[in-house]
């Protein structure tokens, strides 16, 4: 490793106490040091070894700045100025060049993909170009274009050395009071009272109230050691670096090959080739089972961004849902149970909807932030007086727990528990599905005894369970919260029973394509922390009069200023005229017009089985607000892989826009 510019004052004493500790000295936790202290937050950073000495020194350091959602488009953009503007104000430099990136397109697929791309780029405002072979032959001369379809070239994108990145945003942020030291290893954190007040290093203890994690491949057994789950395992890369190539320009753009999953790049006048392994290996493991055959992989490797070679399994089984019943495992949804006198004042504050309901009732809500937006997208079930469960997506198993924690009053008497383990969650879908249900137990299922959004502790094949009349798939449907000893046995009883009456068993594809059909929003997709539920179409889940809770005081003013034609509101998209097996496919990111304008985006899309359309969601923008009259006036269209398709917009879902089906 060369010398570092600019180390020096990194190995100093370690302080006795610091407002945050951030432990891993890689770019991520430089990064979090450089943005805290810019935010007048001095926090201190320990590294084990030096600085950038783990996965950072080998990255690839390519900067690219398209995402699949804005928000990351625009931190993407925001990443490749800093790149750019750090060495005037450090004086360190980055290795930033601005010599774009070129990916190609081997197939029809692929170029239907960069026709994507290019419709996302210019919606973003970030300059692109659709090149022929010819023009790819232009940048790439010895590369050979015969099989090449077509090239997207972004010029705004680059490369930097992320060794001196490191580097730079090490002394970016020690210049606003941030502390660095190295050599020194985190061995646990100092807990008291179920939180952080300290981190216990091979050089004594640092008192904080706040660490960040951010060790890498090292994260995951530092976490575990604490009972925290890091998903992260190190797995196996490779790349090559080459002899120096004569006449390589210092600005060759950086070529992506998607098909063969490699990167190339000019590296100091020499060439860095990257690859992205199909079968990933995890490092440090015995190897892959003899039993595998890397020849003949679990899925097959034709790639399609429209119908698929298992999207005539996705059809029956959502067909099944209309037709029949369905059968679905979500056990890897996370349930978290609240509970204690104040369990009702916590979650109350945290969500919009009004949770003081009466025992056995499920209410579908979102947590909310100070400024209205949505941070998790949950069911709540009074299950006693004082005993609430949430169901939460498996991504928000540790974030909404931490999210109800953090904004609790700390006088407030309640605890949370995590019973992700403790349940299954099974659920059942279709016309069919009441049916299944009352063969299996002695308790009355019918829609008068157990209405939607009722929640019943019933027997279930001489087991015992929590069951919630809801259906995300917009079917008659039960979602069947298990103990975890008897979900086997109850599993097997609802297949017996199902059998003559055409259960299948469905999986998350087909859940997706019928939840966008009925509208369903999707949290990462079509909400976020930026969205209010009153944009979102979800207004109905929150109650103005239930007392403050967070971001109340900006949803009212949305609701009296903008209500009930809000500028940013989410609809349901049809593009009529389209086939299932030749497409174009609704996926994510496609520009809607309106009148010669980009009035919003597609949020999610799909095929949808039972409306045998292609359907999705989109978020619209329009200055006096989009209101049911603007809708009605028509004249949309979306833009899909470079071309324009009309299609119909609506505020409800155009799947059983009334809800009779699953309220029947």
């Amino acid at each position: 490793m060369r010398p570092r510019d600019g180390a020096q004052g990194m190995t100093g004493p370690l302080p006795e106490r610091a407002p945050v500790v951030i432990i891993g000295g890689g770019i991520i936790g430089m990064s979090t040091l450089y943005h805290l202290a810019h935010r007048g937050v001095p926090a201190l950073l320990i590294e084990r070894r030096k600085v950038a000495s783990g996965t950072t020194w080998h990255a690839a350091g390519i900067v690219g700045q398209l995402r699949d959602s804005a928000s990351q488009t625009e931190l993407g953009k925001y990443t490749a100025r800093l790149f750019r503007d750090l060495e005037d104000e450090t004086g360190q430099g980055t290795g930033y060049k601005q010599n774009g990136t070129i990916n190609i397109a081997l197939s029809d697929v692929r170029h239907g993909q960069l026709l994507r791309q290019h419709d996302h780029a210019a919606r973003m405002g970030i300059p692109s170009h659709l090149l022929t072979p010819q023009e790819v032959s232009e940048h790439w001369p010895a590369l050979i274009v015969d099989d090449v379809r077509s090239g997207f070239f972004v010029p705004s994108n680059g490369q930097v050395n992320p060794l001196d990145v490191t580097m730079a945003l090490s002394r970016g942020a020690r210049q606003k009071g941030a502390q660095v030291v190295e050599g020194t290893r985190a061995e646990r954190l100092e807990l008291r009272g179920g939180r952080v007040v300290g981190v216990v290093t091979d050089k004594g203890t640092v008192s904080t109230s706040q660490v960040l994690i951010a060790g890498g491949m090292w994260s995951h057994h530092f976490g575990k050691a604490h009972g925290l789950t890091v998903p992260l395992h190190a797995a196996e890369h490779f790349y090559i670096v080459t002899e120096p190539v004569a006449g390589l320009p210092s600005d060759q753009p950086i070529l992506n090959i998607v098909e063969d999953r490699t990167y190339w790049k000019e590296d100091a006048g020499k060439l860095l080739i990257g690859g992205f392994e199909a079968q990933g290996k995890a490092w440090a493991q015995d190897g892959i089972p003899e039993d595998f055959d890397p020849a003949h992989p679990e899925w097959p490797d034709t790639p399609s961004i429209g119908w698929k070679p298992w999207s005539g399994r996705v059809q029956e089984e959502c067909l099944a849902a209309r037709d029949a019943a369905v059968l679905l495992d979500q056990s890897m949804y996370a349930k978290i149970v609240v509970q204690g006198p104040d369990a009702v004042r916590a979650l109350n504050h945290v969500c919009g909807a009004q949770m003081d309901v009466a025992v056995g009732v499920s209410v579908y809500t979102q947590f909310l932030n100070a400024q209205g937006g949505i941070e998790a997208d949950v069911t709540v079930t009074r299950t006693a007086p004082h005993s609430f469960l949430v169901v939460t997506g498996h991504p928000g198993q540790m974030r909404d727990q931490a999210w109800i924690r953090a904004h609790a009053d700390p006088g407030w008497r309640f605890e949370l528990f995590d019973a992700t383990s403790g349940y299954s969650l099974l659920t059942l879908h279709g016309p069919r599905a009441r049916a299944i249900l009352q063969a299996l137990s002695g308790d009355d299922v019918s829609n008068a005894a157990f209405p939607f959004g009722a929640a019943r502790e019933i027997d279930i094949a001489y087991a015992r369970g929590w069951v919630i009349r809801r259906s995300f798939l917009g079917e008659l449907g039960f979602e069947m919260l298990l103990p975890t000893e008897v979900t086997a046995h109850v599993y097997e009883a609802i297949l017996e029973a199902g059998a003559p009456l055409g259960l299948r068993h469905m999986g998350m594809f087909a859940m997706n394509a019928c939840r966008i059909e009925k509208g369903f929003r999707h949290f990462g997709h079509d909400i976020g922390e930026d969205d209010t539920p009153f944009e979102t179409g979800l207004g109905f889940a929150v109650d103005l009069d239930k007392g403050d809770f967070l971001g109340r005081d900006r949803l009212a003013r949305q609701k009296a200023e903008d209500g009930p034609a809000f500028r940013h509101r989410l609809v349901s998209v049809r593009v009529p005229g389209l086939s299932a097996t030749e497409g174009p496919y609704l996926i994510h990111n496609e520009p809607v017009w309106k009148d010669g304008r980009i009035v919003g985006h597609v949020t999610s899309g799909d095929w949808g089985f039972r409306l045998q359309a292609i359907v999705g969601l989109a978020t619209l923008e329009h200055a006096d607000g989009v209101s049911r009259a603007w809708i009605d006036e028509g004249r949309f269209a979306v833009q899909i892989a470079g071309q324009m398709y009309s299609a119909d917009i609506g505020l409800a879902p155009f799947h059983d826009p009334k809800g009779k089906i699953m309220r029947g």
